[in-house]
């Protein structure tokens, strides 16, 4: 059965394909040429140019109305900005061969179907990660299209409130817009708002996508890691004793000869499987670095500005921000509680390698359980820019820092 025949990942194909982030030529059997490779990333350029484009002219909305607008005002085209920043360093993403490469091997090798007729634990645990896995996937892709909507359709809602949708408007009238810019052509006319609000849903999608769909896609990552983890531990929980007994009472029981030979194979077993992991992780490691350690900047700075767009309590400011507000702390909530599986499985199985048997065994099988033993007392975790851990103590350090920005721009947003 291919990989692809289970739904969630067909949905996570589909939507990184839409934005250009899906690396669909290493699946198909086409010669890798320079036409192929500029044929297959022509769009994802295309994205990066238009937002780059986008970033410049928010930029520049930002210098012209600073002073003239409130920080409050002004806050929605800063959050936007910083979207901008993130989606850019995203966009690049596809390019690097490091990510190409780990959604192949995850596609071919590492995925628990492969593995799931090795133990009947292991068909377990594949179907308990493809339910939640399914369930993850199913909440990710209707949070992009009900965040889409909401941040869009506020601005419509004024702007028909306002009477700028009815053939006469009001004098001095402004259309509303869900992101600002600087053009070089007047957008407040009936010609150019429909051009405008059109490029702003698309360009919405396309940040929601960039940002929920590789979520997504690491915590997948991490839900294999940890099934794969579990598996191990059961191994090693449910390794096999000795059979035969030889005077219990004075001498502790050991394996026979033969069942010494099937002892060496299993924990050769275990010691690949759990090489295979580690290695794994230290891929997913290296691959999105550099993109959670963007990650957790723009947390850092974008939940206080929610934070205060959303301490207006008015009912547009919470159409608009309030689904959004939810949507990014999630975010953060469960990619970092989702990480924090990693350390806690990683941290249990070496209480499973000091409960093997190895006192029953023959003095080489006693080396290999301690070489595993110093293998599995190096953590397991991801880190940003290979320094900062990514789990629950790193999330609950960036709640409180927002907060506290949230309360002192609070202050000054008041004076």
């Amino acid at each position: 059965m291919d990989v692809f025949n289970l739904k969630y990942m067909r949905m996570i194909r589909f939507t990184l394909r839409s934005i250009g982030a899906w690396p669909s030529h290493e699946f198909e059997d086409v010669p890798a040429t320079k036409l192929t490779l500029l044929s297959s990333y022509s769009y994802t350029c295309f994205l990066c140019i238009i937002c780059c484009f986008g970033t410049i002219a928010q930029i520049a909305y930002l210098i012209t109305n600073q002073g003239i607008l409130g920080f409050i005002d002004l806050g929605q085209t800063y959050l936007t900005v910083l979207m901008c920043f993130v989606y850019i360093q995203r966009t690049m993403l596809p390019l690097q061969t490091s990510y190409q490469a780990e959604i192949i091997e995850f596609s071919t090798k590492f995925h628990l179907m492969y593995h799931k007729n090795e133990t009947e634990f292991a068909a377990k645990m594949h179907n308990k990660v493809k339910r939640i896995c399914e369930i993850v996937t199913g909440i990710q892709h209707l949070q992009i299209y009900y965040v889409l909507v909401m941040y869009n359709i506020a601005p419509l809602y004024s702007n028909f409130k306002s009477g700028m949708l009815s053939s006469e408007k009001p004098i001095n009238g402004a259309y509303e817009h869900s992101v600002y810019y600087v053009l070089p052509f007047d957008h407040n006319n009936e010609v150019w708002y429909p051009v405008v609000g059109l490029y702003n849903f698309y360009v919405s999608y396309n940040l929601g996508a960039m940002f929920s769909c590789h979520d997504l896609l690491i915590s997948v990552y991490v839900f294999h890691i940890w099934g794969h983890l579990n598996i191990c531990e059961h191994n090693l929980n449910n390794f096999p004793r000795p059979s035969i007994t030889r005077n219990s009472k004075t001498v502790p029981l050991r394996y026979s000869a033969e069942e010494n030979k099937k002892v060496a194979a299993g924990l050769k077993e275990i010691i690949i499987h759990y090489i295979m992991i580690k290695k794994f992780v230290e891929k997913t490691s290296n691959t999105y670095s550099v993109t959670l350690c963007f990650y957790y900047g723009f947390h850092m700075v974008a939940e206080c500005i929610l934070l205060l767009q959303c301490s207006t309590l008015e009912v547009e400011a919470l159409a608009k921000y309030g689904f959004l507000t939810v949507a990014v702390y999630q975010e953060l909530i469960q990619l970092s509680v989702v990480f924090e599986l990693i350390y806690a499985k990683g941290t249990s199985l070496i209480d499973a390698v000091y409960g093997l048997p190895w006192e029953c065994m023959d003095n080489s099988s006693r080396r290999t359980v301690l070489i595993l033993l110093q293998i599995v007392q190096q953590p397991l975790s991801l880190k940003a820019c290979g320094m900062v851990p990514v789990g629950i103590q790193t999330m609950q350090a960036i709640l409180k820092g927002s907060f506290s920005y949230f309360l002192m721009l609070r202050t000054f947003a008041n004076q």
